[in-house]
This record gives C-alpha cells, structure tokens and sequence, in this order.
C-alpha cells in the first residue's frame, strides 16, 4: 500500500500570520450552486492570474487554496484571504467565480479563463463555536510537555459548494468586500483539478480500518493528544462500527501536534455533537501520528491516503462514504451530514 506524500504541515501560507492557525473558505449563506445563467461560456473569458504565494505588487489581499486536492465532479471549495500583513480577513462578503485555464494561441502561455460557475461563500471558524483556550499544556506518558494550540476565532475559510466538469488548470476570481478598503478587493488565483482524488471518495466503501483503540494501549494520550482526551472517541475500530451497521463520524486529528492548529476546535466540535446522536451514531478519533517526532503516521492514516490534517469522514450503515470536510468545518455541515445517515 502506497505511504501518503507527507504533505502534513505543508501549509506555509496559511500558517503565516503569526502563529495563527489554517484559513479556510467557507460557503457564505448561499446554495452554492450556480445558474445556468452565470454557467454559459457566453460570459466571455478572462485572464486568470496563477497561484500567488505572495501579494502582487500594490495589491492588499492574498487569496490561498485550502483545500490539499479538488477533483472532477462536485467539491468543498474552501479559501482563506489573507490581508497584506499576512492576517486571516473574518467575517468578510465572498463571491467567487470560477474558470476554466487554457492558454490562447499567441498570448506566450498567458492562461485565459473561460467562466464556468459562480458563487456565494460562508466564512467558517470552528474557533468560535470550540470555545477552547488558546493554548493549553498537556503531559505526555514520558514526561514530555507538548502545547495543544487551537486557532482564534479570526482564522476560518470561505466555502462554497463548486462542481468542476474537467481536470486540469482552473483559477478562481474572489471579490471580497470587508469592513474597510483595506480588507476590500478582488484577487486571483489558479490551482489543478485532478481526475480522482487520493482519499477515499464520497460514494465508496470507506476502508474497514482497524485503528488503535483503548484496549491497545496503556496511555490514551497515546492514541488521543488533546488536552482533555475523551476514552468515549477510541472504544472501537472504523471495521467494528461498519461491521455492527452503525452511522459513524471518523475524526483524524492531532490536537497536539497540529500544524494547522485546527484539530483541537474540530475535535472539540465532534464532542459537542455526541449528546444528540448518543444511540443513533458512533464517534471515532484516529490521531495522525503514530511518532510525531519522525512524523511517522498512523497505519490508518496511510490506510486512508491522507496529506493533510484534520479531516471529518461520514459513514452510513452499510459502510459508505457520505459526507467528508478537510480543515476548517463547523457544527451546521457536520449535524447536516450526520442527520441524512441517522434519519
């Protein structure tokens, strides 16, 4: 079985804003879908910058791709902005449009953008419905103190629901209006569609994992680095719970070792949604890493073919995948998700 690209702790760009966690995009108050109207090729084309890993000259706003791969067919489209200084932009008013890139004959390998689908987005801080401190210290079993930090309620993504009919170069137009002309603006950037992601699809079998759970190990931090780890996340494997026809919500996270510093308000939320489902569905948590200093992961982890952290998988009775987040997701797309394999 192929090891996933260790792309865990790959994102620079939204980890720089001084020590503040992973942006996201979020879906703002809108279905995210798309009238055949603003869909038609009609709309004419229009040049689409490429990935910027730096604002461009005089401009005041970074746009950065959250989500570790987009493939054909429908997505989570998340994108957190960034203000000149490198700081998350909250609370901001959103609206993307999408492109498909082909480079014009004659135009030196410039890309031009042929729109597809526009949309409204949501911005989304799990920070704030976590309510957990900023940073708490945790004791390990060998003595050793870790720091489990948790992203304020600034850091979050734009999401919007985005289907894309092609693989290949695509760029995405963000107008965002903020609290002032500082915070204003419209920005660009291109990333890739591929034909198939790496991680388990929504429609598949989820994989019939036998991950560590309390009988396994002496320490539950050792399978659970949050600072206050919950024995209730580690009573089964993902193959006992799809094996007794059991809805499930499967967390991978790494409260302590999160280089996102998402895993912690995630983890939280996933506690927080288990009074209301008690007897209608089971909660798992897989930790990333099996040695966080080698960064060597989970069995479960490869098992899955993750590149990033945390992500939120739904399984239904019969074993299939429903529903999955990667970074930033909040308590509406996870309650929404598990009541539609609960119901």
């Amino acid at each position: 079985m192929p090891e996933p690209r260790r792309l865990f702790g790959r994102r620079p760009l939204l980890l720089a804003l001084g020590g503040l966690a992973v942006v996201t995009l979020t879906a703002c108050g809108s279905s995210g879908k798309p009238s055949s109207s603003q869909t038609q090729a009609s709309k004419g084309a229009s040049p689409v910058a490429g990935r910027a890993s730096a604002p461009a000259a005089g401009a005041t706003l970074q746009p950065v791709i959250a989500a570790s791969e987009l493939v054909v067919g429908p997505n989570r489209f998340t994108m957190g902005i960034l203000d000149r200084g490198g700081a998350p932009i909250p609370d901001a008013k959103v609206h993307v449009k999408f492109f498909r890139l082909a480079s014009a004959p004659g135009s030196g390998g410039s890309a031009q953008g042929v729109l597809k689908a526009e949309a409204d987005t949501t911005f989304r801080s799990p920070g704030r419905e976590a309510g957990l401190p900023a940073v708490e210290t945790v004791v390990r079993p060998d003595g050793t103190k870790i720091l489990v930090q948790s992203g304020s309620d600034d850091v979050g993504v734009y999401e919007t629901e985005a289907t894309f009919d092609a693989a290949g170069d695509w760029g995405v137009e963000a107008d965002v209006t903020g609290k002032d002309a500082a915070h204003s603006g419209v920005v660009r950037t291109a990333f890739k569609v591929l034909p198939q992601g790496t991680t388990p699809a929504v429609g598949s079998p989820a994989p019939r994992s036998h991950n560590l759970t309390v009988n396994d190990v002496s320490d539950l931090s050792i399978i659970d680095t949050s600072a206050h780890p919950s024995p209730d996340m580690h009573t089964e494997t993902i193959a006992d719970a799809i094996a007794a026809g059991h809805p499930t919500l499967v967390i991978f996270a790494t409260p302590g070792y999160c280089t996102s510093r998402l895993c912690g308000p995630e983890l939280e939320l996933a506690l927080k949604l288990v009074p209301q489902y008690q007897g209608k569905a089971d909660f798992i948590h897989v930790e990333i890493y099996k040695d966080p200093v080698k960064r060597e992961v989970m069995p479960t982890v490869a098992e899955w073919h993750l590149q990033s952290e945390p992500w939120f998988f739904v399984i239904d009775r019969s074993g299939i995948i429903t529903a999955k987040f990667e970074g930033p997701t909040t308590l509406e797309e996870l309650d929404a998700a598990l009541q539609k394999v609960v119901s």
